[in-house]
């Protein structure tokens, strides 16, 4: 009876959770490179400050903020779905703010392969990469924040050009 209970608790409050009440932020690619050998740095600019969605400080009430970027057919960027090929990272604030009108991030990230139940995860090599953006002319990717109390926030989605990602993901290794 207790657990029946406490699956009803649960389950009202979690219709209780609130709206952030931002628009989806408007993405805008910047750049990717390589940082060593399986670590990609994507940059990117946003209309809407990511991690202070609530006025509070950056990332303040914040569970996470990452990017998520899907490389195969898989497009559903909902939290409690993984994505079985992805390159995944934290978002960063990158300070030199000279526009105000934009917010500028950066995103280190690896390119997984994600088992279905989230139980295992490993970089995909060079060679499985080329093979899966093979065919493909961009990738789409999103922020998405999660927070206490709240909606997850997912952005539009932003596209990277495959040509720029293929670029570094074969450049000779120094």
């Amino acid at each position: 009876m207790y657990k029946l209970f406490l699956c009803v608790v649960l389950a009202i409050c979690s219709g209780c959770a609130k709206d952030h009440l931002q628009p989806p932020a408007n993405l805008i690619f910047v750049s990717v490179e390589r940082e060593r050998s399986l670590l990609y740095v994507i940059r990117y600019q946003s209309d809407v400050d990511v991690l202070d969605l609530f006025g509070r400080g950056e990332r303040q009430g914040m569970i996470s903020g990452t990017l998520r970027c899907a490389l195969a057919d898989d497009h559903d960027f909902s939290v409690g779905k993984a994505i079985r090929f992805s390159a995944i990272g934290l978002i960063r604030s990158e300070k030199n703010q000279a526009n105000e009108t934009k917010f500028s991030y950066l995103t280190p990230a690896f390119i997984t392969e994600t088992s279905d139940n989230r139980s295992s995860e490993r970089d995909l090599s060079v060679a499985e990469m080329n093979q899966l953006l093979s065919n493909k002319q961009q990738i789409p990717c999103k922020v998405v924040v999660t927070a206490y109390g709240y909606k997850p926030y997912y952005s539009n989605t932003m596209h990277i050009p495959v040509a720029d990602l293929l670029r570094k993901i074969n450049k000779p290794r120094s």
